[in-house]
């Protein structure tokens, strides 16, 4: 289900032949910096001076850490500085929210409304800016109800409810990880299945980027890594199984333990930029 400007979005299709996207000229890269895709301002300095500007269109950008990292935070605050001008950062567009876990923050994006003075002064006095974030719910925690809310956007890209002038320059998934969080990967079926699950999710959200011109942000829980010394961690047991599936914890650590990623190396290699969150 969606919503926003009282507009509701029709049922997902099931496969992706049936999705239909906007087109959109595709340009040989250039050395002349204008002509690069836009970015979005995130409204922190230092993560736009990681990102070299800010988030980029034509991208999937992931935001990764435990919870109370700030991960949607920074996802709600994505939601709205895309509505702002691109003088100022912005993407002169609209939002697309995709929601898979509990109640969608909504009261929280009116408090970050009235609390920065950034949006009175560079939107319209007519522009409500909860408006132009269009809600979509997965209707279960599951992976498959994620794919139906993914495959619904279609419409939303190709007929905007803020019409072509306000056109959606921003897909957020919130989360993309706890839809899986219940999937069986114990056995080898259940890597299989989801794999294959988070093949067309990835696939998809890529095309939106690359295909609607729109930046993709998804946020992702991560998990504790458990080392092959560490207890039910021996050479060649389940936990080296898994690892072999989903690649190596690396070095990240939060709150003081090491923790990795969730969904592992498949999943990696299908985002653009990973950004690690981490609580202080």
């Amino acid at each position: 289900r969606a919503s926003g400007s009282g507009s509701s979005v029709p049922t997902a299709m099931a496969t992706r032949e049936n999705i239909v996207l906007p087109k959109v000229t595709r340009e040989r890269i250039s050395a002349d910096p204008s002509t690069w895709a836009p970015k979005l301002t995130t409204a922190c300095p230092v993560i736009d001076r990681w990102l070299r500007g800010g988030v980029p269109t034509r991208h999937v950008t992931e935001l990764t850490g435990e919870a109370g990292a700030a991960k949607t935070q920074l996802a709600l605050q994505l939601l709205l500085n895309a509505q702002l001008p691109r003088e100022v950062g912005g993407l002169d567009g609209a939002a697309v929210y995709v929601h898979t876990e509990g109640r969608a923050p909504l009261a929280r994006l009116r408090q970050m409304i009235s609390k920065r003075e950034i949006y009175s002064t560079h939107l319209p006095p007519d522009h409500d800016p909860l408006d132009h974030v269009y809600l979509v719910k997965t209707l279960e925690e599951d992976p498959e109800s994620l794919w139906d809310a993914l495959a619904s956007v279609a419409d939303v890209l190709t007929d905007p409810p803020g019409g072509p002038r306000r056109p959606v320059r921003l897909v957020v998934v919130d989360s993309v990880s706890a839809p899986f969080r219940e999937t069986d990967v114990g056995t080898k079926e259940g890597v299989f299945e989801r794999t294959g699950i988070l093949s067309r999710v990835a696939a998809l959200i890529g095309e939106y980027a690359h295909r609607a011109d729109v930046a993709v942000v998804v946020t992702n829980h991560v998990s504790d890594a458990v080392s092959d010394d560490g207890p039910g961690g021996r050479a060649g047991g389940f936990d080296s199984r898994q690892r072999r599936l989903f690649g190596p914890s690396g070095d990240l650590r939060s709150s003081g333990r090491p923790v990795q990623p969730a969904l592992g190396l498949f999943w990696a290699n299908c985002v653009n930029t990973r950004v690690f969150l981490s609580r202080t």
